[in-house]
């Protein structure tokens, strides 16, 4: 049987446990605004080609 590789939040870099959501660790271990600048940054890398 296959096994999934771990999940690195792209945020702190952190190795989630197997056992951890990754929802959960992004809600419970990081601010609204930390996430809404990474979210923004990603759009405009993506959408207008700048770097970040």
């Amino acid at each position: 049987m296959a096994t999934k590789p771990p999940v690195e939040c792209p945020l702190c870099r952190v190795e989630l446990e197997a056992s951890r959501d990754f929802e959960d660790h992004l809600v419970e271990d990081h601010r609204q605004r930390e996430l809404a600048e990474a979210i923004v940054s990603q759009w405009e890398d993506t959408e207008l080609g700048m770097e970040s």
